[in-house]
């Protein structure tokens, strides 16, 4: 899922989009978020009662500025747009503070909401959004376009704090690269948390959304949004923060709710199954697998007819590729074999390491071998790539850490764009380098960090390669990696005590690549460092500092 097309695209939608409904004049009745932006500041205020000059000078000078947000933006200058459309909304929200009890004051949330948006402001977009929802007079429809606005917005917001480096990346593990670790629930960061409570109140209000009553087409052209994929975005967000068991509820519930949306259930489904491997729950996983199976086959036999039909569009097209895809990858993986039996074999051979039997390290070599057979003998399935990936694991868990090396680097060369090839490189920089295999380490983190240079796991993939090129005597280099991880705020942000660490390497690096200016400022970060708290780290900023005195 790309978060950040999906969410770019809400928000624009939602900011430049009319309200479908329109409402009769009720001067004195509360208006909804349904209601029409008013045309002007005269008609704004109550027609039957007599508007103060505050009132009506604050709506007009609102109302300058997004006048001056549209012809600058028909103009071009979108940077002046957006200045004006964020001072509009701020008038906006200042009005329904000075007058929270206006007949208007929903509609001005709303219209603040989407002038905020204009201007990606999305915290205090979502923020007006939040106020609609929780406005105690809101209706149903309210709550749906308020929740389709926080929505698009906190997306947006959560999407931005993670490039910052302010919250970590959105990691979907899968059961294959875990090892068997269980999960590890956590409350999601605010942005996300607020997105999926969003999601939810929209899922309960839809009905009363006037846009879900469009079609797809014309739903993207009026602002609305897509519940499919808001449900599943939200639950793979709990997926993503391991809260696995709601992260199942949520999957299958929208599988349910779209049992024909090819574009969702190719995505949900492997979402949903996995979660069962993740819980170690294989009769649940053979129930689901079994309940789904026959509904997508059914489906992509709909989707194939309608497809085939006179005047069949494009997007049934895809739609029933899609289906057709996953109806034979689920009927594949239904029938049984060496990847299921390797899996069971993988489990005993957990169990039986746990206990701390010494028959563990050949259940482990008999587990990879079944997952070798698997991946030579299916090719074209999506889970040879995986079968391999597994298989790896379980030679580095028999101890064969050479084998292990020599699959990884089968899966890189026979399957170059599968989902694990991320992790693989990881694991190969790291294996090697254990291995004393320097120069084989450093080539795979530094392909790793060319294809993946904002990962989630290039710390460590740098750390990785500053060792490996230090190990490789060049020292300049290496320099250059340890350098590179503490100028990265979501490296160095982590942890002061490996900062530390990375800098006091650095400093050593630049002193035998004889560059001792470099060293020297390394050193004066190193002093500066704050958070310090391991006392290793801690020797290394005293042995800083001393350095630092003698070069004077």
């Amino acid at each position: 899922m790309d978060f950040r097309a999906f969410a770019a695209a809400a928000a624009l939608a939602v900011a430049l989009a009319p309200v479908v409904a329109t409402a009769q004049d009720q001067s004195l009745i509360l208006a909804q978020a349904d209601f029409r932006d008013p045309s002007s500041p005269e008609e704004a205020v109550d027609s039957k009662i007599q508007a103060d000059a505050t009132e009506l000078a604050l709506l007009r000078d609102a109302y300058n500025h997004i006048d001056r947000a549209m012809r600058d933006r028909l103009s071009g200058k979108v940077d002046s747009a957006a200045a004006e459309d964020r001072i509009a909304a701020d008038n906006l929200i200042s009005f329904v503070a000075k007058y929270p009890n206006h007949r208007l004051h929903i509609v001005f949330l709303r219209m603040a909401s989407s002038r905020y948006l204009n201007a990606k402001e999305w915290e205090l977009a979502a923020e007006a959004a939040q106020r609609m929802i929780q406005d105690p007079k809101a209706t149903a429809v309210t709550k749906a376009i308020g929740a389709r606005y926080a929505s698009g917005a906190w997306q947006m917001l959560a999407v931005q704090e993670m490039h910052s480096g302010k919250i970590p990346q959105l990691k979907l593990q899968p059961s294959t690269a875990r090892g068997g670790a269980v999960p590890k629930p956590r409350v999601p960061d605010r942005a996300w948390k607020m997105f999926v409570e969003a999601a939810d109140t929209y899922e309960a209000n839809r009905d009363a959304d006037p846009t879900s009553k469009l079609t797809p087409e014309q739903r993207q052209v009026q602002g609305g949004t897509d519940l499919g994929q808001l449900q599943l975005i939200a639950a793979q967000v709990e997926f993503g923060y391991d809260n696995i068991e709601d992260a199942q509820k949520r999957f299958a519930k929208m599988i349910e709710m779209h049992p024909s949306r090819g574009d969702l259930l190719e995505t949900a489904v492997p979402y949903y199954l996995d979660t069962f491997r993740i819980l170690k729950d294989p009769k649940g996983l053979e129930a689901a697998a079994a309940r789904i199976e026959p509904a997508v086959a059914a489906e992509a036999r709909k989707a194939a007819e309608a497809a085939a039909a006179p005047g069949a569009t494009e997007a049934q097209k895809k739609n029933a590729a899609s289906l057709a895809k996953l109806a034979t990858e689920l009927k594949e993986g239904s029938k049984g074999s060496d990847y299921n039996a390797a899996a069971a074999r993988m489990t005993k051979a957990d169990a039986a390491a746990k206990e701390g039997s010494p028959g563990a390290a050949a259940q482990y070599r008999d587990s990879a071998a079944l997952y070798e057979k698997f991946a030579a003998e299916n090719k074209a399935s999506p889970d040879a790539p995986n079968a391999l990936f597994n298989a790896a694991i379980a030679l580095d868990k028999a101890g064969d850490r050479k084998k292990a090396v020599a699959v990884r680097e089968t899966l890189v060369k026979d399957f170059p764009e599968a989902k694990v090839l991320q992790q693989t490189y990881l694991l190969l920089g790291s294996t090697l380098a254990a291995s004393r295999e320097y120069a084989a380490s450093v080539k795979y983190n530094q392909e790793y960090l060319s294809r993946w240079p904002d990962a989630p796991q290039r710390c460590l993939a740098l750390q990785n390669l500053g060792v490996a090129l230090q190990e490789t005597r060049k020292p300049a280099d290496a320099a250059a990696a340890y350098l590179k991880f503490a100028n990265d705020p979501g490296c160095a942000g982590e942890d002061a005590n490996t900062t530390a660490r990375v800098l006091y390497s650095a400093a050593k690096m630049q002193v035998d690549a004889k560059k001792p200016a470099d060293a020297k400022k390394t050193l004066q970060s190193l002093v500066a460092l704050k958070g310090v708290t391991d006392a290793v780290a801690k020797s290394y900023q005293a042995d800083a500092a001393s350095r630092l005195k003698k070069m004077k």
